[in-house]
């Protein structure tokens, strides 16, 4: 395209990524209550987060659903899970002192119509090297590296506090005081896959994508679909700029015909 609509383009970029963003999280709502448990749960060097029988949603066209959102209020830094049903991923988005960093575990059983009867974050946040590792009906996924904890992001707060949303529509717990392998078993998982959980493995990155903090990260966002709605809107200013100057000739034009009018002239009377 020309210049000055490739600019009117990137001016109508963050518009249209924080209108997408909106709709990711429209579906949670504080829980003040599972917020209490997590600041207790977080000093821990382990705690496990599980979200149960998650059913697809109908109304989430774009596929993304938020099941949580943990943030840390007055400070750049906050933590968010989200299910890509259509790409078969569950990312994790976490914001590290106003840097956007976005991870994902793919998983192949995950389809728009399944159930999902158990997804469990294992959280380790000890050092040198601090991960989650993520199960999905019993099965593990993966596991991805954290260089900034939940604790870090607590700890570092003038005034320590965190709110948690989530989905209410799903049972959310989170234990801090046991093993992952006990929290599997709570969820019926059978004994060989509790012995492949404790199995010795070192961390492996899945997907790190560093982006710039003032724009959300929007996994999901058909290019099409984009490229269309910014030509919508670059035809709309378009057209208001075409308006304002039909008008603008138009209030011209009539101030010339006041001032070529005699009868219009002050001081003169007619009779």
């Amino acid at each position: 395209p020309p210049a000055s609509a490739a600019a009117e383009m990137r001016s109508l970029l963050p518009l249209v990524l924080a209108v997408a963003a909106i709709g990711h999280v429209a579906a949670i709502s504080l829980d003040s209550e599972s917020g209490k448990v997590l600041e207790e749960a977080l000093h821990n060097d382990q705690l496990v987060i599980s979200v149960k029988h998650i059913k697809p949603r109908r109304r989430v066209r774009t596929g993304v659903e938020t099941l949580l959102a943990i943030d840390f209020p007055g400070s750049r830094q906050k933590m968010v899970m989200q299910l890509d049903r259509r790409s078969r991923r569950v990312v994790l988005e976490t914001t590290e002192n106003g840097r956007m960093r976005g991870q994902h575990f793919s998983v192949d059983s995950l389809t728009e119509d399944s159930i999902i009867n158990s997804l469990v974050l294992s959280i380790q946040q000890n050092r040198p090297q601090p991960h989650i590792a993520l199960y999905v009906d019993c099965v593990k996924q993966g596991v991805i590296n954290t260089p900034r904890t939940l604790r870090d992001m607590f700890l570092t707060m003038r005034n320590p506090r965190l709110q948690v949303y989530r989905e209410r529509r799903y049972t959310m717990e989170v234990d801090s005081d046991t093993t992952i392998e006990k929290v599997l078993n709570r969820n019926n998982c059978p004994d060989t896959v509790q012995m492949q959980a404790i199995e010795a493995a070192a961390p492996t990155l899945n997907e790190i994508q560093r982006v710039r903090g003032d724009i959300p990260i929007i996994h999901d966002c058909d290019d099409n679909m984009l490229v269309k709605a910014i030509n919508e809107l670059v035809t709309i200013v378009k057209q208001l700029r075409e308006e304002v100057e039909t008008q603008r000739v138009e209030t011209h034009k009539l101030r010339q015909l006041l001032e070529e009018c005699d009868m219009c002239q002050p001081g003169e009377s007619w009779t």
